[in-house]
């Protein structure tokens, strides 16, 4: 893990993340919504409530500044286009490769992860108790995954679950697949019951089997967060920012 615009930039294969908070002040909202597209404004009116419309806003306009940064343009001129299975992405044109990006959202925060090596996907979750935790995990988890929350010290059950569910969020955004794979094909249990800096998991059946690599981030106290990737060449570093919003104007 690593810090700047040092051996960890995206041009060495290295993959940024950053951490922000979009419950804000009316007029940053009108602020970002100034940004989006057309298109993106259509989909915040669909929500129901408006909190849910302001945070939409917030987090697709630091997005978008966000991909500023890295693609050298103006944020609402940016280009994002969707694969065949619905993954977004955004060409960078001025580079061989597209920019890869992740993008995951819970109880007012936001995370992004961003790449030009490989296949990405970021989760987070507000780690809070909910009555359906243990009949969810029994649906949901693997077997290895059920020991990992059981063995484990009672007062990080909570914890430990939310963990298991980011971990399996970010490896099936790192395939595309998102929850058109059930969440118990994917076994994202570590070894002792910890992550280590990578973890190897695969899709259960899948043909031709690929492989994914995840890691959980201490980016926000009181969320689990995890980053996923396709394993191919060596681990990449990772650099952490935590910023309201990445602001440059």
């Amino acid at each position: 893990m690593c810090n700047g615009n040092g051996p960890c930039g995206l041009e060495a294969g290295g993959i940024a993340v950053w951490a922000a908070t979009i419950d804000l002040e009316e007029d940053e909202v009108c602020s970002f919504a100034g940004l989006l597209s057309k298109a993106e404004l259509t989909r915040a009116a669909r929500y129901r409530f408006e909190r849910d419309r302001r945070r939409y806003k917030v987090r697709h306009g630091i997005l978008r500044q966000l991909l500023a940064r890295y693609l050298n343009c103006a944020a609402p001129k940016i280009e994002i286009r969707s694969d065949e299975k619905g993954k977004p992405h955004a060409v960078d044109r001025t580079q061989a490769e597209s920019l890869q990006f992740s993008l995951s959202h819970s109880a007012g925060m936001a995370v992004f992860a961003f790449t030009r090596a490989t296949d990405i996907g970021i989760d987070i979750e507000r780690i809070s108790g909910f009555p359906e935790m243990q009949a969810f995990a029994e649906m949901n988890f693997t077997p290895a995954e059920i020991r990992e929350l059981d063995d484990g010290a009672e007062g990080m059950r909570l914890e430990t679950f939310f963990k298991l569910w980011a971990r399996k969020e970010a490896v099936l955004k790192a395939s595309g697949d998102g929850l058109a794979v059930p969440l118990n094909r994917v076994d994202v249990s570590s070894p002792s019951g910890f992550a280590r800096p990578w973890v190897a998991a695969k899709i259960e059946g899948e043909s031709p089997a690929r492989e994914f690599r995840f890691k959980d981030l201490p980016v926000v106290p009181g969320f689990a967060v995890a980053l996923a990737t396709l394993a191919c060449g060596p681990p990449p570093s990772v650099e952490i920012n935590w910023d309201r919003a990445a602001r440059t104007d």
